[in-house]
């Protein structure tokens, strides 16, 4: 089973590095959270939410927990931190923030900083039933299991080209946004399903 690398934290971008200034975009932050298995298992475990259908912006959509800075918010991994809390009360003390992973641009006009957490110990998540409808807590090993990963091409947004990434964990997939932060996540840790070689 997929265990985590010693090195983790050196795989990822510092928490502090410089971010590009956003605009005309504004930032946004989410906590990727490893669970670490106590006992034999699958291994590592992530923390994905499904979020509710009756929200605003991406209504029914799997995500990480995150969204928008408040004015309290000291910085950006403060305002993931409150937001994994307020969404599945996972306390802030219980994550060792560990890196960011690379900027994600979105249609709503956000710029989403991923930082990655590692939480020890059993967490067993309650969530907010006005913001989330389900936690899903796929391990390491099935995010990264060929036979539910499908690679869907690159697009053109805003002068800047990305890749679609699908994972099939759950209905509706693991897709979007989130699908480009687990695929850079599974990059680092040398786990990431091959995508298929370009046309000569």
């Amino acid at each position: 089973m997929p265990s985590l690398p010693r090195d983790l934290s050196l795989r990822l971008d510092a928490i502090g590095s410089p971010l590009p200034d956003p605009a005309p975009f504004r930032h946004a932050a989410v906590l990727a959270p490893i669970l670490v298995e106590e006992t034999p298992g699958d291994g590592p475990r992530l923390l994905i939410i499904e979020r509710a259908g009756n929200l605003r912006s991406h209504p029914g959509q799997l995500a990480f927990p995150g969204g928008k800075p408040d004015p309290e918010d000291a910085d950006l991994v403060a305002t993931a931190l409150r937001e994994a809390w307020e969404e599945v009360a996972l306390p802030p003390g219980r994550v060792t923030v560990l890196g960011r992973l690379n900027p994600v641009p979105v249609p709503t006009g956000y710029v989403i900083i991923p930082f990655v957490g590692l939480v020890d110990g059993p967490f067993v998540p309650t969530h907010a039933e006005a913001e989330v409808t389900a936690v899903l807590m796929p391990s390491l090993r099935r995010v990264s299991d060929p036979a539910v990963y499908r690679f869907a091409g690159e697009r053109e947004w805003q002068g800047q080209r990305y890749e679609l990434h699908e994972f099939q964990i759950h209905e509706p997939p693991l897709w979007g946004a989130t699908a480009r932060i687990v695929y850079d996540l599974l990059q680092r840790l040398d786990l990431a399903p091959a995508r298929p070689p370009e046309a000569p």
